[in-house]
């Protein structure tokens, strides 16, 4: 990029801080050197099955994988069965039990292990 033209390359600049502000990697003021700070443990952050993990919905790593994988998952009301999905900003507020999951059911066993969480804003409830 340094050997662009400088309108292309700032073009080209504001759209990778976009598309990296998006996925949630990078905070809204940032900078190219923001993104070249990343480190891998930012970038595995964003993925659905740590994202399942850490807003309480499954008890460990392991588990939010397996419920990932068999369909239990659905972002935006989309079932997804790839724990490397990548969670947008967008996607982590539409994050949910799939429809059709019997875990989308608040008596079900397995939720009622896991601490109560607001599956929409992360929050204790009461």
């Amino acid at each position: 990029m340094l050997s662009m033209d400088p309108v292309e390359r700032a073009e080209r600049e504001r759209e990778m801080i976009r598309r990296h502000q998006g996925l949630g990697l990078i905070p809204e003021n940032a900078t190219v050197e923001d993104i070249l700070g990343l480190s891998v443990q930012d970038i595995m952050e964003r993925r659905l099955q740590t994202v399942v993990f850490r807003r309480g919905m499954a008890k460990s790593l392991f588990q939010a994988r397996q419920l990932i994988t068999h369909g239990h998952i659905a972002v935006d009301g989309r079932k997804v069965k790839a724990p490397s999905y990548m969670v947008t900003r967008e996607d982590e507020s539409n994050l949910d039990y799939a429809e059709s999951s019997p875990l989308n059911a608040r008596d079900h066993p397995l939720r009622q292990d896991l601490s109560p969480m607001d599956m929409r804003g992360g929050q204790q409830v009461e």
